[in-house]
């Protein structure tokens, strides 16, 4: 075929394949198999991708089942009407922490994974399930053998100068002495998949803290974004987002409204606007805590870093049964999870079922676009091509959800005592 097509319409029809036919059209010959394995062929093909109706990712986790492991179910959806289930991606990973794994983030393919939610474990995986294959990150630096107790926060994201992808890492020792709490600034380590070996960030001057189990973050403009804090509930908190640049690797920060600058930083949640480019938001809980907070605000930057530009977009309510608001719908709806587990999708006087349920604050959405990033780093993971059902069964095991709902409580009671000592 190649030999009568011209090379850049071979290209141009190939791009717009997914990934599982590209991967078969490997074995056709040798010069098909350098052409698809190329770094060219890999971001044409992503650009293809990016440039398509962006498709949502949904995590949540399965409260039922025969056995005693229950699953992590990961499928993409259509952002129409009845959030349409159009695939389910069968995760192969086993959490050794507790139930679930925690989605650091999804970029260009790649959903980056983290095993932190119950001990010191280092396991991180970039995982691929379009071509199957993941590359689990080697032991970071910093860790509890060599330096005692700490808090972290990742990120996940994309330098598209360098065409690389990295996860970053900021760990905050704890104090010793007089010094009490976790120590600022805190230590950085950056891994990026060209060099595939974590590097310490020397020289950053971070005066802020993140709230351990609730931190939040978005990639947006090229950086990872998390709400982030100083002072205290006697001298009063001042808030900004601070964001790690994936090209420069130096933070900046970019300030808040001024009515959320002295609020809770419990109370605050950065996620980005998925069907806006280079778009972030807030959204701050009515008093988070360990049980169900009353209601949420939304507030949107429309120019990125104008800080005249924040509009606080609605006030949202559940009747007091609000969890975790996820994110956006294309029409401007958001996401919520209500402390039942079942989900929910709100605007301004308007609340609709969604019919999907599961573990208590196991559930992450974002986006997703196909892509061969990790066709060369990666290695290959065997997953059931059996589909599994669009819903979730809702009886749930007694036992499993009480395990849930009170790791849940730890994590919000743990939080508010850091907050307020």
């Amino acid at each position: 075929m190649s030999d009568y097509v011209p090379r850049e319409t071979l290209i141009n029809i190939l791009t717009r394949l997914p990934a599982k036919t590209l991967l078969r059209f490997r074995c056709i010959c040798k010069s098909w198999l350098s052409l698809l394995s190329s770094p060219d062929f890999t971001s044409a093909h992503l650009r293809t991708a990016a440039a398509k109706p962006p498709v949502l990712l949904l995590r949540g986790y399965s409260l039922t089942g025969l056995t005693p492991r229950y699953k992590e179910l990961y499928s993409l959806r259509s952002d129409d009407a009845d959030f349409t289930s159009l695939l389910d991606l069968h995760c192969p990973f086993k959490t050794r922490a507790v139930n679930f794994f925690r989605v650091v983030g999804s970029c260009n393919g790649l959903i980056c994974l983290s095993d932190d939610l119950l001990g010191y474990t280092y396991t991180v995986i970039l995982w691929n399930p379009a071509i199957r294959r993941n590359l689990t990150l080697p032991m970071p630096n910093i860790c509890f053998e060599d330096y005692g107790p700490y808090m972290f926060s990742l990120g996940f994201g994309f330098d598209p100068k360098t065409n690389d992808h990295k996860v970053v890492r900021i760990v905050y020792l704890e104090g010793s002495g007089r010094v009490k709490g976790w120590v600022v600034p805190p230590k950085v380590e950056v891994y990026a998949l060209s060099t595939g070996v974590w590097k310490t960030i020397k020289g950053s001057k971070i005066g802020y803290h993140m709230v351990e189990v609730f931190w939040s973050r978005a990639f947006a403009n090229c950086g990872v974004h998390w709400t982030a804090y100083s002072g205290g509930k006697s001298t009063g908190y001042c808030n900004v987002v601070l964001v790690f640049d994936m090209g420069s690797e130096v933070f900046r920060e970019v300030k808040l409204p001024e009515k959320l600058v002295g609020a809770s930083p419990l109370d605050l949640a950065v996620t980005g606007f998925f069907f806006l480019k280079d778009t972030i938001s807030i959204f701050q809980y009515d008093k988070r805590g360990p049980y169900c907070c009353k209601g949420f605000t939304v507030w949107v930057m429309k120019e990125y870093g104008v800080e005249e530009s924040w509009s606080r977009l609605f006030t949202g309510s559940l009747n007091g049964d609000v969890s975790t608001v996820l994110g956006f719908r294309k029409s401007g709806e958001v996401v919520v999870e209500k402390w039942d587990g079942t989900l929910v999708s709100c605007q301004p006087g308007k609340i609709k079922k969604m019919r999907i349920r599961g573990g208590k604050e196991s559930f992450y959405l974002g986006t997703y676009a196909e892509s061969l990033i990790l066709l060369d780093e990666g290695k290959c993971v065997q997953m059931d091509d059996n589909g599994s059902s669009d819903e979730v069964d809702y009886a749930g095991n007694a036992f499993v959800v009480r395990s849930l709902e009170k790791n849940s409580l730890r994590h919000h009671l743990f939080a508010a005592t850091a907050l307020n000592p």
